[in-house]
């Protein structure tokens, strides 16, 4: 009699431990569908080594990251890190032969970041404080925004701040900027490092059209 009562008493085990596993399975699923209902991002799985794979953007670009807009590839070759009080954004220097532009990713204190795609504009020349209102062409460009933020380099940022090609690793400078809006997209940025003055001049475009190849 007493193998018959284990017997019955295993089985009555299996049964509840197989009822708790299916509301417990129920319980997340619901969970997972209230989470996505209202708008809760899930956590990333961790990869192997305990790291979490989070896919950059172009707000996190990096030297060796290759970028590819309207038919070019472009290496990312240096790149500095803004940091204005707690906001931060990039300044990617971008390269495909000849053709050296800067990506400028999220200075506006905005959730979706504005990009701009600038070359440096070496006919523009500001020997004194920036103005309001600059007249370059046909196309008039007004101050919007100014500030100062602390910048940290990374790979080769091509002779910013007076220091020509490769500068340390790290390394860090202060900048100030002046962001001015124009008609349309286009965007200019004029930027002072050690007392030197930059245009940056060109347009914005949409974060869609351009393709990122993450470095390893």
């Amino acid at each position: 009699m007493r193998p018959v009562f284990t017997l019955l008493l295993v089985v009555l085990l299996i049964v509840l431990a197989g009822g708790a596993g299916v509301a417990g399975i129920m319980y997340l699923g619901e969970k997972r569908r209230h989470e996505l209902a209202s708008g809760k991002r899930p956590r990333e799985l961790p990869a192997a080594g305990g790291e979490r794979l989070i896919e950059r953007t172009l707000r996190e670009l990096r030297p060796g990251d290759v970028l590819t807009h309207d038919g070019k590839d472009f290496l990312v070759e240096g790149v500095v890190s803004y940091d204005e009080d707690g906001h931060c954004w990039s300044g990617g220097r971008i390269v495909d032969g000849a053709d050296v532009r800067w990506l400028i990713v999220g200075i506006e204190r905005m959730t979706a970041p504005i990009v701009r795609m600038l070359t440096v504009d070496e006919d523009t020349e500001i020997s004194g404080y920036p103005p309001e209102a600059l007249d370059i062409g046909a196309i008039r460009y007004t101050l919007d925004k100014r500030g100062t933020a602390t910048c940290r380099f990374g790979g080769d940022v091509g002779g910013l701040a007076g220091v020509k090609g490769q500068r340390p690793e790290g390394s860090v400078e202060r900048c100030r900027w002046w962001l001015y809006g124009a008609a349309g997209d286009d965007a200019l940025i004029i930027e002072q490092w050690s007392g030197e003055y930059r245009v940056l001049r060109g347009k914005k475009v949409s974060a869609d059209v351009i393709e990122m190849i993450a470095a390893s």
